[in-house]
């Protein structure tokens, strides 16, 4: 655990404005004396408290990550041990003795969810939830808007134009241009009003893909930089959480910027279109389309992929026709994985990894982090 793990932890809990608060109606609303839960993605466990409190008999709370040891802490201070139980796995490799009546989840992000939350999503709902459950958040409605962010462009897009102690950093830029960031928009920056460009019906998507489009029409004269992603989820009924710019008391979270390759001076009435494909949100392509009075004035495309830097090796690995063979590295680890069966210490294998790898490993402060690694996944 880290200052920034604990910093992070700090503001989901006290700085996000009404989103607490709207979890805590949606749970009660929807969490009956008796009930199983899931907590996916538990963090610190506050969700998972919570259903305790509405009456839940049993809270899977799930979590991968180290915050579990907070949910630990806070269910043993408030005596919540007994009915919750803590699972230290990816949902995905979660097996559960029943299937539950609500599963409840914030694993929001800038746009939507976090990367991998959609798959994440479908498979608790598909595994894990009994018939006639709940899952909430139930919707996400995606949203975009144009927007005007002068300084956020210099900062994150134009600073590729520079030469640093004689470098050309310029090569750079095309990198940035092709990945989203976070942004605070504030109403001001907006140059149109929200566009919706799709609900995510988390109840019956089958595949984590979200794609949709809209069109804007520019309310205001002013300077194109991108597009701004926000979402509005539906957590139960009519008790919603949203990032939007400037109307974003139930959450506090930051935007996603969608940057264009170059800006765009626009008028009142100019109109923009904007289409955005998302792969649960690991991979993302926008595009944006310009136009006065019928006529492009600017069109982009720009995708994630642009910037992923993967090198020829890598890509050669995804063939379906590739035929691999062990490395001096996977010999390693399949030795050691054989080693545990129970019988030596791990000051036994450290020593053994050492001396079985000294080629492998250029000291024993790297066989301890492999042994240790290995340890994490496979001990």
């Amino acid at each position: 655990m880290t200052n920034r793990d604990l910093e992070f932890h700090a503001f989901c809990l006290t700085d996000t404005g009404s989103r607490l608060d709207q979890y805590a109606a949606a749970i009660a609303a929807r969490v009956k004396p008796g009930d199983t839960v899931v907590d996916l993605g538990a963090g610190s466990g506050i969700l998972s408290l919570l259903a305790c409190r509405a009456g839940a008999r049993r809270v899977y709370a799930i979590e991968a990550g180290k915050s579990l040891e907070l949910a630990r802490m806070l269910a043993a201070h408030h005596g919540f041990t007994d009915r919750i139980e803590f699972v230290g796995k990816r949902s995905t490799q979660v097996v559960l003795p029943e299937r539950v009546n609500v599963i409840v989840s914030d694993i929001h992000d800038t746009f939507g969810l976090q990367a991998d939350g959609l798959t994440a999503t479908i498979d608790a709902r598909d595994r894990l939830l009994a018939p006639g459950g709940t899952l909430m958040p139930c919707s996400i409605r995606l949203m975009a808007v144009p927007i005007e962010t002068p300084d956020r462009y210099r900062r994150a897009i134009d600073v590729w134009h520079n030469t640093i102690h004689g470098v050309d950093v310029s090569p750079l830029r095309s990198l940035a241009i092709n990945l989203p960031m976070p942004t605070r928009a504030e109403s001001s920056q907006l140059l149109a009003e929200p566009v919706s460009l799709t609900t995510i019906d988390l109840m019956r998507v089958t595949k984590p893909h979200a794609a949709g489009a809209g069109d804007s029409v520019v309310t205001r004269d002013g300077t194109l930089h991108g597009v701004c992603g926000c979402f509005v989820t539906t957590l139960t009924g009519d008790v919603t959480i949203s990032n939007m710019p400037g109307n974003s008391r139930t959450t506090n979270f930051a935007q996603a910027f969608f940057p264009i390759e170059s800006p765009v001076a626009v008028r009142a009435g100019d109109r923009v279109a904007i289409s955005l494909d998302s792969h649960d949100g690991i991979a993302m392509r926008w595009q944006i389309e310009v136009t006065r009075a019928g006529t492009t004035i600017g069109r982009f495309d720009h995708s994630t992929l642009y910037a992923d830097t993967l090198s020829t090796q890598m890509l050669r690995k995804q063939a379906d026709d590739y035929r691999p063979t062990l490395t001096a590295l996977g010999a390693v680890e399949r030795d050691l994985l054989d080693r545990f069966d129970g019988t030596q210490t791990t000051t036994e294998l450290e020593s053994w990894l050492t001396t079985r790898a000294a080629s492998v490993f250029p000291s024993r402060h790297e066989a301890a982090a492999f042994l240790k690694q290995t340890l994490e996944r496979c001990g």
